[in-house]
């Protein structure tokens, strides 16, 4: 978050759990400052991109506190290196890359054997196999279960899996897995559920609630494209102390 002196228009909305952007143009009405519609849209990137406000959702803002950041992650060089030959052999292709170190900043019990999970398009999944079996890798798998997973288990394998409409793109770098598609795949994925323990869920909510801005709008649009929005709501409802600002929709 910037660590400039809060604009007194942005003051007058910090009480607010979330502001719409009428609210926001109204709060800078107030404040005597009257701006066109193109100016407000770049105030408002600008605010976004400096910190000093975050997205809850649509057309849905806050005010972070110092503690909240953009979730990011260094991905390992074996992610980095299929990110870029995938952006090589299928450049227009959309696709997101997860591995399961990521979690290790949220888990008591540390992943100690990493696994690069490639979620490519259904119409896309067999090419992209085929192009990454042909490459040096040790294991590379095509939407395996959990028996065939732990059956050819080895470290840095492979993973490829349908990627799911409604999938949020990374923020920054398009294929970067976002916080909000991690916590719904946890839950929702039938093989993620299986590998990473339930016990270490409640947790992990709440981490990336505590530490990370969440679009909540674009988890629960992604959790119901899974068939998952009752069950993820029930699930921060029951076993976390997550304070939601929107009502799942």
């Amino acid at each position: 978050m910037s660590t400039e002196i809060q604009p007194s228009y942005l003051a007058s909305l910090s009480g607010n759990a979330i502001f719409s952007r009428s609210d926001l143009l109204s709060a800078l009405q107030s404040h005597g400052i009257n701006i066109n519609m193109p100016s407000f849209k770049k105030l408002l990137q600008k605010l976004l991109s400096t910190g000093e406000i975050a997205r809850a959702g649509r057309n849905a803002y806050f005010i972070p506190s110092a503690n909240l950041a953009e979730y990011q992650h260094n991905y390992s060089e074996i992610a980095s290196g299929i990110a870029n030959s995938i952006a090589e052999d299928f450049p227009a292709l959309e696709y997101v890359i997860f591995e399961l170190q990521q979690l290790n900043e949220f888990v008591n019990h540390q992943i100690a054997h990493n696994a690069i999970f490639v979620y490519v398009p259904a119409d896309t999944i067999d090419f992209v196999f085929d192009t990454l079996q042909d490459q040096p890798y040790d294991t590379v798998l095509l939407n395996p279960g959990i028996n065939e997973y732990h059956k050819y288990w080895s470290d840095n394998m492979i993973v490829v899996k349908r990627l799911i409409s409604e999938s949020p793109p990374g923020r920054n770098v398009k294929w970067h897995s976002r916080v909000e598609k991690i916590m719904v795949d946890l839950i929702a994925d039938k093989l993620l559920s299986k590998i990473i323990s339930p016990a270490e869920l409640p947790k992990i909510y709440e981490d990336i609630f505590a530490k990370y801005i969440v679009d909540e709008s674009s988890m629960f649009r992604y959790a119901k494209r899974r068939n998952s929005l009752g069950k993820i709501k029930q699930f921060i409802k029951e076993k976390t102390s997550i304070k939601l600002r929107l009502e799942p929709k």
